[in-house]
Order: C-alpha cells, then sequence, then structure tokens
C-alpha cells in the first residue's frame, strides 16, 4: 500500500463509525452514485473515492445540503482526496460533486 493511500485511510479514521455514513464496499455498489465518473474527474480510483466518501454523511433533506453538514463532509472528503490527489481544490470538487449530484433530498 502507498504512503498516499496510507494516509487516507488514516484521515478516513478520523470520522467516527457512529458518523460515517457507509463503508467504501457500499459507496462503490451505490446504483445513485457514479462512483467511477466522480472519481475519474477527481483523479483518484474509485477506491480512494469511496474510502474517502464513506466518512461523509449525506444530506437527508434539502435543507441540509447548505451549511453546517456540508462544511462537515467537506472537512472530511476535501484533505482526504488531497491527501491521494494534491490538485484537488475546493472549487474542482464543488464543480464535480454538483455535476454528479441527484436531485435535492426531499424535505
Amino acid at each position: 500500500m502507498t504512503k498516499i493511500a496510507m494516509t487516507s485511510l488514516a484521515l478516513l479514521g478520523l470520522a467516527t463509525p457512529a458518523l460515517a455514513a457507509s463503508t467504501p464496499q457500499q459507496v462503490l455498489h451505490d446504483p445513485n452514485r457514479p462512483v467511477a465518473a466522480v472519481a475519474g474527474e477527481l483523479g483518484v480510483t474509485p477506491l480512494q473515492f469511496a474510502t474517502c466518501f464513506a466518512g461523509v454523511t449525506p444530506a437527508r433533506t434539502a435543507d441540509e445540503l447548505n451549511g453546517a453538514r456540508e462544511r462537515d463532509n467537506k472537512a472530511i472528503l476535501l484533505p482526504c482526496l488531497q491527501a491521494i490527489n494534491p490538485a484537488i481544490d475546493n472549487a474542482r470538487l464543488d464543480a464535480v460533486m454538483d455535476k454528479y449530484r441527484g436531485g435535492a433530498p426531499a424535505n
């Protein structure tokens, strides 16, 4: 395992299991999330993206798309992805995630 992959896994460990939305395997097989497409545009592998994303708690309602949950999720996702690909910045992450985000959850 590369040093970058190990760093990513260590960062993932900062998210407590109680708050984690899913496992990397669940993220990889989520029919509502185009993991391979998102990962490709971010320059990471699907497994790397899924490992970082597993620590995120997705919004359950439209009200949760902005605010504390979004900031908390980005505080987990962005540093984890940057440990793998330092070229990913906040604007790039937002653009890619917005491109592939489904419709807003119902309130």
